[in-house]
C-alpha cells in the first residue's frame, strides 16, 4: 500500500501526520492560542502599572492621620498656606519645628494648594505616594535602559509590592520621598555626560532639603564604593571635573536655606537639628533616644521586605555561586547600593525600620537581575511557567492583602487612635478663634483637628499665667495632672468637660481630658 492510498500517510520520520481535516483544526486552534497570548503580552503591562498605582493612591485619604510625623507634616503645611510664610516650618502652636528642612512640607502645601488651600489627608500623603511610584518607575526605567526588560519588570514589581515600602508609600513621612532622591542620583553618579550627572546632583540636594546630610551619607559612600568595584573601562566612569561639579551643584542649592534658617533662629536650628537629630543620633548620646544594636537591621529588613524576603536570599546565593558577582555588572551595581548604605545605617546607634528604605531599590535590583539570569540558564520551559506563576501568585496576595488592610485593619487603628472627634467636641464648648492650651502632652494629632490659635506649655506657672485671663479658659491635659492642676492653681476652678476615650473605639495609649474653668 502505497503512502498515498494508505489509512494514515507518515512523516520522513515515520511518526503518522493527522489526517487534512485534523491538521486544519490544529492550525486554527495554534492560531487562536496565539492570538491569546498576544493579547495577554500587551494586556499585562497595562494591567501591572494600573494594579501599582491603584496600590499606592487607592484609598489614600480615606482615614485620619494617625501618627505624629503625619500631623506635624500637615500642621506644617497648613500653616505655609494660612501665613504665607514658607521659610520655617511652624507647627500651630507656634512653635519652630526645627526636626526637618521644609522640602516635604512645601510639596504638601503645595499639594493643599492645589486642592483648594486646606490640607487633608489626601494632600499630606500625596507627595509620598507619588514619590514611591516614581521611585517604582525610575527602578524600572534605569534597568530598561541598559536592555534588561525583564529584570525592569520583576524589580519594578517587587519594590512596589514590599510590604514597607508600600506601606510607607501610603503614609505622610519623608523617607520614601528620600528613597526617591536616592534612586534618582545613583544611577546618574555613574554617567560620564554631565547632564545626567547635573540632574544626580540635583537629586542630592533634593534629598538634603527633605533630610538633611543624611541624604548625602547615603549616596556619597555608595557612589564611592561602586565606583572601586566597578568593571575597568566600563561607560561608567566619574570624571574628577564632574564630582567637583557634583559637590558645587548640591551646595549652591542646598546651603542657602540652612544658612538662612541658622542665623533666623539665632543658632538654635544647628544645636537642634545638626547636633540633636544628626550627630547624637548617630553616636547615641542623648539620653532621649534608644539605642539599637548592630545587627538591629539584620531581621528588621527581613521582615520588612517581605513577600520577597526569601526570593531575594535565594536568588543572590544563586548569583554568588553562579559567578554574576564578576559577570554581571547591575547585580553588583544593586549589591554594592544595597550593602554599603545598609553597613552606614548599622553603624548608627538610634536606628529606625523607616531608614533603611532608601536601601529598597538596591535590594529590587539585585533580586530582578538575578532573577533574569536564572531564568535565561533553565532549560525546561516548565520550570519558567512556573516561576512566572509563583511571582503572579505572590503579587495577587499582596493585592488581597493590601485590600484588607485598607478596608478592615486600618478602620480599626483609626478608631483607636482618631482625634478628629474628640477636636470637633471641644470646638463645640469653644470655638476658633478661642484659644485651647495643651498642658503636659505633645499630640500633634488633636492639634492638627483643633486648628489655630492654641498652645503649648510644660510648666505649672505657664498654667497659673494663662488661667489669669479673664474670661473663659479651655485646657487639654493628660488625666495625671487634673488632680495636681486643681492642687496647685487656686484662684480659678477647672471642670472636666470630657475625655477622649468617649470619643474613641477602644482606650486610648495616652488619654487626654478637657477642661474649662467654672466661673
Amino acid at each position: 500500500m502505497t503512502p498515498a492510498t494508505g489509512p494514515a500517510s507518515r512523516d520522513r520520520e515515520g511518526a503518522a501526520s493527522p489526517p487534512p481535516v485534523l491538521r486544519t483544526q490544529l492550525v486554527v486552534h495554534d492560531g487562536r492560542r496565539l492570538a491569546v497570548a498576544a493579547r495577554w503580552r500587551r494586556l499585562l503591562p497595562i494591567l501591572a502599572v494600573t494594579g501599582v498605582i491603584a496600590l499606592f493612591t487607592v484609598r489614600l485619604g480615606h482615614r485620619e492621620l494617625y501618627s505624629s510625623h503625619e500631623a506635624r507634616a500637615a500642621q506644617n503645611a497648613q500653616r505655609m498656606l494660612d501665613t504665607g510664610e514658607w521659610g520655617l516650618p511652624v507647627l500651630f502652636d507656634g512653635r519652630a519645628d526645627l526636626q526637618k528642612p521644609p522640602a516635604y512640607y512645601w510639596l504638601v502645601a503645595a499639594a493643599g494648594w492645589v486642592t483648594g488651600g486646606a490640607v487633608d489627608e489626601l494632600a499630606a500623603r500625596l507627595p509620598s505616594a507619588l514619590a514611591g511610584l516614581l521611585t517604582v518607575a525610575l527602578v524600572y526605567w534605569f534597568l530598561k535602559r541598559e536592555g534588561r526588560p525583564v529584570a525592569a519588570a520583576v524589580a519594578a514589581l517587587t519594590l512596589a509590592t514590599a510590604g514597607h515600602f508600600t506601606a510607607i508609600s501610603r503614609t505622610a513621612r519623608i523617607d520614601v520621598p528620600l528613597t526617591c532622591t536616592v534612586a534618582a542620583a545613583l544611577p546618574g553618579s555613574g554617567v560620564t555626560r554631565y547632564l545626567w550627572f547635573l540632574l544626580s546632583a540635583a537629586a542630592a540636594a533634593t534629598g538634603v532639603m527633605l533630610k538633611g546630610p543624611v541624604a548625602l551619607a547615603l549616596v556619597g559612600p555608595a557612589a564611592v564604593a561602586w565606583l572601586a568595584v566597578k568593571p575597568r573601562g566600563d561607560r561608567w566612569a566619574l570624571p574628577p571635573l564632574a564630582a567637583l561639579l557634583g559637590v558645587t551643584v548640591v551646595s549652591g542649592l542646598a546651603a542657602p536655606w540652612f544658612a538662612w534658617a541658622n542665623h533666623a533662629t539665632g543658632g538654635e536650628f544647628g544645636r537642634v537639628f545638626f547636633w540633636h537629630h544628626n550627630v547624637e543620633r548617630f553616636a547615641g548620646t542623648s539620653p532621649t533616644l534608644a539605642s539599637h544594636p548592630v545587627w538591629y537591621y539584620l531581621p528588621r529588613f527581613a521582615a520588612d521586605f517581605l513577600p520577597w524576603t526569601p526570593a531575594l536570599a535565594l536568588l543572590a546565593w544563586w548569583a554568588g555561586r553562579a559567578g554574576a558577582w564578576r559577570a554581571d555588572p547591575l547585580v553588583r551595581f544593586g549589591a554594592v547600593w544595597f550593602a554599603t548604605m545598609f553597613a552606614v545605617l548599622s553603624a548608627a546607634q538610634f536606628k529606625r525600620a523607616d531608614y533603611l528604605l532608601p536601601l529598597y531599590p538596591g535590594a529590587a535590583i539585585v533580586l530582578g537581575c538575578a532573577g533574569e539570569r536564572w531564568l535565561a540558564t533553565r532549560t525546561d520551559p516548565r520550570t519558567v511557567r512556573r516561576a512566572g506563576f509563583a511571582f503572579a501568585l505572590t503579587l495577587a496576595g499582596v493585592a488581597v492583602g493590601w485590600g484588607v488592610m485598607t478596608a478592615v485593619v486600618e478602620p480599626a487603628e483609626q478608631a483607636r487612635e482618631g482625634r478628629r472627634a474628640f477636636a470637633e467636641f471641644i470646638r463645640t464648648h469653644a470655638p476658633a478663634p478661642e484659644p485651647i492650651l495643651v498642658f503636659r502632652a505633645e499630640s500633634h494629632l488633636l492639634s492638627f483637628h483643633l486648628g489655630m490659635p492654641q498652645e503649648n506649655r510644660v510648666e505649672w506657672h505657664d498654667l497659673a499665667a494663662w488661667l489669669d485671663e479673664p474670661g473663659p479658659r479651655f485646657v487639654v491635659m493628660p488625666p495625671e495632672y487634673v488632680y495636681p492642676a486643681g492642687e496647685i492653681v487656686k484662684r480659678r476652678r477647672l471642670v472636666e468637660v470630657g475625655r477622649l476615650e468617649q470619643f474613641t473605639g477602644a482606650k486610648p495609649p495616652k488619654p487626654l481630658v478637657f477642661l474649662r474653668t467654672a466661673d
